[in-house]
């Protein structure tokens, strides 16, 4: 993943996707907007409680740094579910929705974060892309894997076009997690024990591996391994360029991962 500052503005892009020249797509850091305290200062949430006319002047800075119309953003109501919506026109704000898929150029994908995973979907031969926000819950729940059928039975994409990015987000050594939350996984995806690791530091406490699971669902569902780009950036460590959920709580504002097709 490539760090890319423009203007004051810092995000990062994924390589794998860049390189198709067919979009336009970053992921939000916290350096370069006008939010103050701890929403300083490129908060894109507009209910974290941040005065509305700065986030507002956020999503000016970012879209004009990444070279997009935030008047044409499709965002949702993340629920943690694995509910995709298909997107023909922008503007558009969907309820209980955490991810979306689109054929049509000039319509901006928004997914929002602080720890979660962001899944970024291009397949170059269909042109066709998609951004899905993926917690422990949607992660579990094979968010990836939905994608990737997702953009088969409504565009025709054969998985071995489609590039994926897995965005900065927690880290194993810092997602850690009771034995309720391990058995969610285990139910869901038995093959997740691979990636279910003890604590060192409490008996009942166990550490899961969001990105390799993510991983892992692209390649069961076809997607070749060497077209997955894994960011390797932990939300957690990384206080400078990233807000967190599991560091500050509720006294953050929100990153968000963007994409559009040209």
């Amino acid at each position: 993943m490539k760090k890319i500052e423009k203007n004051g503005v810092v995000y990062f892009e994924f390589e794998n996707i860049a390189a198709t020249g067919i979009v336009r797509h970053g992921f939000s850091s916290r350096i370069g907007g006008v939010s103050h305290g701890h929403f300083a200062s490129m908060n894109l949430g507009h209910k974290r409680g941040d005065n509305e006319e700065n986030v507002k002047e956020n999503y000016r800075l970012f879209c004009d740094a990444l070279g997009v119309d935030a008047e044409n953003i499709v965002n949702g109501n993340q629920q943690h579910t694995t509910n995709i919506q298909t997107i023909n026109h922008a503007p558009g704000l969907f309820d209980n929705t955490d991810g979306f898929v689109t054929n049509k150029p000039d319509v901006v994908l928004v997914t929002f974060y602080a720890d979660c995973v962001p899944l970024l979907l291009c397949d170059p031969v269909r042109r066709v892309i998609a951004n899905c926000h993926a917690g422990w819950r949607g992660t579990a729940s094979n968010m990836a894997g939905t994608a990737v059928q997702k953009m088969m039975d409504n565009y025709g994409c054969n998985p071995n076009n489609i590039l994926v990015g897995i965005g900065p987000s927690i880290s194993c050594k810092n997602f850690e997690v009771g034995v309720e939350v391990v058995q969610v996984f285990k139910d869901s995806l038995p093959f997740c024990s691979d990636f279910v690791y003890n604590s060192k530091y409490a008996d009942d406490k166990y550490h899961i591996d969001l990105w390799a699971v993510n991983h892992t669902c692209f390649v069961k569902a076809g997607v070749p391994n060497e077209n997955i780009e894994t960011a390797g950036l932990c939300t957690f460590d990384d206080e400078t360029h990233f807000y967190s959920h599991r560091r500050n709580g509720k006294n953050r504002g929100s990153l968000a991962a963007f994409i559009e097709l040209k």
